[in-house]
């Protein structure tokens, strides 16, 4: 197990980034891409329309992905929860998150929809600026191993503090037992296996990696090569 600390995430955003470009790289399934990879699609065991049954990423996200978990010891193995999102998905995504908050007793402005899009992007097609999961460029995922899933601190799709990768890297050490270093000890993993293979980690979301989208384009400062994917054209082969 790598077990080096998360750092801290930079962003410069008045450094200038490339023009984004489409690479034309097809989406992937990814059940069958591993034997170190499984698929429990989340969202469409929770029923939501536009759900698929499989995950997928593009070709090039999904190598690195297979070269992520072929670092893992015998018996461990990634999860991939969530990849490529259709747009109907997000949408649903979108509006059930909103209500949500509404019922938490959110007001319905502007502070709202700063907390949603923390959490859920907006549904964008647009080449400038697409929803992270609609380019093929964004998996969730968390590890497995013997014993199951490792515990990492909270459920998928968390709304609290304690998604943020590093949550327990800042807890102060009297605050932190047995469980919070285990915890700590496993998101380390999962970053390091991920970032080390290519992508990058979105610092809200302990569980969400890119590559080649937007979210990934600027903390490397090079050029996006994943736009929107609205097509189900799936490679049948990789």
């Amino acid at each position: 197990m790598i077990d080096l600390p998360i750092p801290q995430w930079t962003n410069d955003n008045d450094t200038a980034v490339p023009a984004a470009y489409e690479c034309g790289e097809p989406l992937v399934p990814l059940s069958d891409l591993s034997k170190q990879i499984r698929v429990h699609s989340y969202y469409y065991h929770q029923g939501y329309a536009g759900a698929l049954q499989d995950c997928y990423l593009r070709e090039g996200a999904a190598r690195r992905l297979r070269q992520a978990a072929e670092q893992l010891p015998a018996g461990y193995y990634l999860v991939v929860l969530d990849g490529w999102r259709p747009y109907e998905l997000q949408i649903a995504l979108y509006e059930q998150f909103k209500r949500n908050l509404l019922q938490q007793g959110w007001p319905d402005d502007e502070s709202l929809v700063e907390r949603l899009t923390k959490f859920v992007a907006l549904p964008s097609t647009q080449p400038d600026n697409p929803s992270p999961h609609i380019t093929g460029g964004a998996v969730d995922l968390t590890i497995g191993g013997p014993d199951g899933w490792l515990e990492m601190g909270t459920e998928f799709d968390d709304f609290s503090e304690r998604a943020s990768t590093r949550y327990y890297e800042c807890l102060p050490e009297h605050a932190r037992g047995e469980r919070e270093e285990r915890i700590r000890r496993n998101r380390r993993w999962l970053y390091h296996l991920m970032t080390e293979a290519g992508f990058t980690n979105y610092p809200e979301e302990w569980w969400h990696y890119d590559y080649g989208n937007h979210h990934w384009a600027r903390e490397k400062k090079r050029a996006a090569i994943y736009l929107a994917v609205q097509s189900v054209n799936f490679s049948e082969k990789y």
